[in-house]
């Protein structure tokens, strides 16, 4: 009995140490080795590119010193009021050998590196063929404080200088003194306001005769400026050799049209408003540079137009007539740009594979962003499409289209039934001539009658929200081969069908989380089945 009991006991143990190992073996099975690693907050900061015009100045007491004069609109010489004048220097009516001098500064106000051009813009009133000018390089410093007390001794003086630029004054828009820069900053932050002196000098021919009496020129002075080539990105630094700096300055309609007939980038220094359409034939950036482009004009075609590759950036372009806005015919790439419309269109895209970009911009119209191309590839990133009947259009007669959109409101007003946020049109044409288009929208709102319409095209939709602002209890489908078919729709893809013949929607929906309100697929519509017993609709693929 006693060895039973011994035995007993001895397998007791022997399972429960079995019992304590296996415990422990799945412990340490479980047991990772684990860390982190992690970095501070992460800050990317771009830079401020600030240049200003200075001149100077002399008070009472003979004190010398350069002040901005770039935004005063005050007029360097030409009269008692002149900001000679004011500086206690002669500047009387012009005679026959008169010289008169004006001591300027370009500073780079800025934390960027800078290059830039001179310009002058010569309006002749009979004197121009009188006068020559001259712009002539004084010195260079650094320093918040800094100034230049070298002096012109007279114009032979002026025209010997090293480096100086001087020549016959000529009518229009020119560059007098080019490839300026200011780079110092990018080598030494120490280097603050590094400035550059320079005189601009105007001279009066000698044998100027009788012919000259009583006429008048204008000369407005310009500074045009952008990045230079100095800072480095990871690879070298010449990521910006490209930034153009030959842009005309322009502060007028017809300033503007003259720029665009000689070819010309252009640069807003005034708002300015068009009575007639402005239409570049050649490759273009148009800078806006903070004013406003206005056009008055009506018509049914468009108020601007670029016939070949165009950049617009920087500022607000507004149609207050009948007119159409912005018809681009080759490739287009809009940056921090407001396009307020009151005509049918805002925007439109109407070259054959070509690009176009739209970034960190606003566009306002009847439709605002449209496509009337073939095989366009359309990026539009971080902006605002607000149509009165339509956000996003993409013609159907036109085939083939590579649409991505990240981080970007669609709105389309109540505008009855064609109020619709994105329409996508399509056709079997379409298919046929490549398969079915390409829609991405991610980080999406988008609002409208029918939120979402599209046909013939492989749709995906990434974390958006969505809105058909019908409800569904009033949802519609018409069928129309012309344009939106329906109302109370987030998403939905149809066809061109017509006279109660079978719809047959095509492509993929593919949907993956966000939020949608309103009915998705036309399934969803009640009696579509009951109407059409063989109805099949578009595959969706929802991913919630």
């Amino acid at each position: 009995m006693n060895n039973k009991r011994a035995t007993k006991r001895a397998l007791l143990t022997s399972v429960m140490a079995l019992v304590m190992c296996v415990v422990m073996l799945v412990g340490t099975t479980f047991a990772w080795f684990t860390d982190t690693a992690s970095t501070g907050v992460n800050k990317i900061q771009a830079g401020n590119l600030d240049i200003q015009l200075l001149m100077r100045t002399t008070d009472e007491e003979g004190k010398t010193d350069y002040k901005n004069i770039g935004d005063s609109h005050d007029v360097i010489f030409g009269g008692e009021n002149s900001l000679v004048a004011q500086n206690n220097n002669q500047d009387t009516l012009w005679e026959p050998g008169k010289t008169q001098v004006a001591y300027l500064a370009v500073r780079n106000a800025g934390n960027l590196a800078l290059k830039y051009n001179i310009i002058l813009n010569v309006k002749d009133e009979g004197l121009i063929g009188a006068l020559d000018y001259a712009i002539v390089p004084q010195s260079k410093l650094s320093g918040e404080n800094q100034t230049c007390t070298d002096t012109i001794a007279s114009w032979v003086d002026a025209k010997e200088r090293t480096g100086a630029e001087s020549g016959k004054l000529t009518a229009g828009t020119f560059t007098a003194a080019p490839n300026g820069c200011l780079d110092e900053i990018a080598h030494d932050k120490t280097k603050t306001n590094e400035t550059e002196y320079f005189a601009l000098v105007v001279h009066m021919d000698e044998n100027a005769g009788n012919t000259y009496m009583n006429k008048s020129v204008t000369i407005d002075m310009k500074v045009v400026a952008t990045q230079a080539a100095a800072e480095f990105d990871s690879f070298n630094n010449q990521y910006d050799k490209d930034a153009p700096l030959d842009f005309e300055p322009v502060a007028t309609a017809d300033e503007l049209n003259a720029a665009a007939a000689a070819g010309k980038n252009v640069q807003l220094t005034q708002d300015v408003t068009l009575m007639d359409a402005v239409t570049f034939n050649k490759a273009v950036t148009i800078d806006l540079n903070g004013k406003t482009l206005t056009s008055s004009l009506n018509s049914n075609g468009y108020s601007l137009v670029t016939k070949a590759n165009a950049t617009i950036v920087n500022g607000t372009y507004k149609g207050t007539g009948t007119a159409r806005g912005i018809g681009a015919y080759g490739n287009l790439k809009m940056s921090h740009v407001t396009v307020d419309v009151a005509g049918q269109v805002g925007v439109a895209c109407s070259t054959s594979d070509s690009q176009y970009t739209i970034e960190d911009s606003t566009i306002k119209g009847g439709y605002a962003l449209c496509n009337f191309s073939n095989n366009a590839t359309i990026n539009v990133s971080n902006s605002t499409l607000e149509g009165k009947t339509t956000g996003l259009y993409h013609n159907g007669s036109n085939s083939g289209l590579n649409l991505t959109v990240t981080g970007t409101k669609i709105n389309a007003g109540n505008n009855g039934t064609d109020a619709t946020g994105v329409y996508i049109s399509g056709s079997t044409a379409t298919k046929a001539a490549g398969g079915y288009q390409k829609a991405s929208f991610t980080d999406c709102t988008i609002k409208g009658n029918a939120a979402v319409e599209v046909k013939y095209t492989d749709l995906t939709l990434n974390n958006c929200t969505v809105i058909a602002t019908v409800d569904s209890a009033n949802a519609s489908y018409t069928q129309n081969n012309n344009g939106s078919t329906t109302n109370g729709f987030a998403v939905v893809s149809t066809d061109n069908a017509t006279n109660n013949t079978m719809p047959k929607p095509e492509g993929t929906i593919t949907i993956n989380g966000g939020s949608y309100t309103g009915l998705i697929g036309l399934h969803n519509f009640s009696g579509i089945t009951t109407k059409f017993p063989g109805f099949v609709d578009t595959t969706y693929v929802i991913n919630r």
